[in-house]
């Protein structure tokens, strides 16, 4: 779109049919409904992606509509995987994520549900020392989650802090075992 006016005339059409493309977008996601309704240029799509997050609302929409559904996702996919199906990578798009982390991701759990289902999975990338992005593989690089983020470090550190102690366990258990063996056995000359 090269001027203010030409989107503000495509605005004008797309209001003509903003309840059929707002169901569609429900029914297809924004990828099904792109390839709907046939269109190849990115500007378009992107005056048109951005008429139905900014002016119809519906991804918010959608996560209201479908809470329970995109709560199940978000545990099971996680936060950046959730983020790039409804198409929000872009960070004109933040304060739209941030609705979902707000209402899905914290106050409904699936944030702390999607860490500790993953513990194992962080705890070994914290031990690899490959833990520099997991704020932003999470989603949470926003100062006002500060206490969301001390919680899923707390999580995290007790993971590592079990699996260290466990580790320990085993090579002291092992040590204690080879004693107790080396007691027991009978030695015996090599010269019979």
């Amino acid at each position: 779109m090269k001027s203010r006016h030409e989107r503000s005339k495509l605005y004008a059409i797309l209001d003509k049919y903003d309840e059929k493309l707002v169901n569609k977008y429900i029914e297809y996601g924004p990828d099904g409904l792109r390839e709907k309704l046939g269109v190849d240029s990115d500007k378009l799509w992107e005056v048109i992606f951005d008429y139905l997050v900014f002016e119809k609302e519906v991804v918010k929409l959608c996560v209201r509509n479908n809470s329970a559904y995109v709560h199940n996702l978000f545990v099971e996919k996680g936060p950046s995987l959730m983020r790039k199906a409804f198409s929000l990578q872009s960070s004109k798009y933040d304060d739209v994520w941030e609705y979902i982390m707000d209402y899905i991701g914290v106050s409904r759990g699936a944030l702390y549900e999607y860490v500790t289902e993953n513990a194992a999975k962080y705890r070994d990338k914290i031990s690899r020392g490959e833990c520099k992005s997991l704020r932003d593989e999470l989603c949470i690089k926003n100062n006002k989650y500060e206490r969301v983020w001390g919680e899923i470090l707390d999580v995290l550190l007790n993971a590592v802090s079990t699996k260290a102690f466990t580790h320990s366990a085993f090579e002291h258990g092992i040590g204690l075992f080879s004693k107790l063996y080396n007691q027991g056995r009978v030695q015996r000359s090599l010269k019979r």
